[in-house]
């Protein structure tokens, strides 16, 4: 991997993570493979399976509710590993609603780790997997949907 490769995945990732924030759909679908793996189980949500770029983008599409978002990534370390490049990095995501009129905190933010696999499609990078390591989260946990949904009726997650 050359230090074009290297740029090339940070942009990537900024793009990705940019688009949860300004809900740019079609620019999370161009960042993803066609097919994706996906882990999000250590925060309660998603269990590992593989799913089609357009069913990840639905499912995010599908829990942002009411948030205003702001993701930012760190540290990122990328090695090769013959066809793809493992990457990883740290995250904070600060998440606000808008909308709030409720009783509790009107945020709900999450931090920890990102592991993700990056290949080439058809000539650029895209992420083919990506792994969730949830270190905390704190604030209102209900204004999260995907969240929300895996507490179930309890509201133990």
């Amino acid at each position: 991997m050359d230090a074009l490769d290297h740029i090339s995945i940070n942009d990537l990732l900024c793009r990705f993570f940019l688009a949860f924030d300004e809900r740019n759909w079609a620019s999370m679908a161009d960042c993803l493979a066609p097919e994706v793996f996906i882990d999000y189980s250590t925060s309660g949500r998603e269990q590992p399976g593989t799913m089609t770029n357009s069913e990840f983008v639905q499912r995010r599409q599908s829990v942002t509710d009411t948030l205003t978002k702001h993701h930012s990534f760190s540290n990122l370390l990328l090695s090769c590993e013959a066809a793809v490049v493992r990457g990883r990095c740290n995250y904070l995501i600060l998440r606000f609603d808008r909308d709030f009129s409720g009783a509790g905190e009107d945020f709900y933010h999450s931090c920890g780790a990102y592991e993700f696999m990056f290949g080439k499609v058809d000539g650029s990078w895209r992420i083919t997997s990506i792994v969730q390591n949830a270190l905390r989260s704190w604030g209102n946990r209900h204004l999260h949907g995907a969240a929300h949904a895996a507490a179930g009726p309890s509201g133990e997650a």
